[in-house]
């Protein structure tokens, strides 16, 4: 039970990364024009996942990665990661 509790949780974080980074494509070349709906959801969810990608942000501000920022993939990876122990455990 727990285990299924687990699962979806991060099976609904790695989506909602998998949306701002989706979103982030539409929302970074239009900064000035982006004051719309699609600018606020992408901030609201910015807010939220922040906390869950920061320390991604950390190791990856040692590395030069240029313009790209891979933190959004690092998180969706780990979280894939942890759901596959947690099922393989339970």
């Amino acid at each position: 039970m727990v285990a299924f509790c687990v699962d979806i949780i991060l099976r609904i974080l790695t989506w909602i990364l998998i949306i701002q980074a989706i979103l982030s494509w539409f929302v970074g070349p239009f900064r000035g024009r982006a004051s719309g709906a699609i600018a606020q959801i992408y901030s609201g969810i910015s807010f939220f996942t922040y906390p869950i990608t920061w320390p991604a942000r950390a190791i990856l501000a040692k590395v030069n990665t240029g313009p790209m920022d891979f933190s959004l993939f690092l998180t969706v990876l780990f979280l894939i990661a942890i759901r596959e122990i947690v099922l393989r455990i339970a």
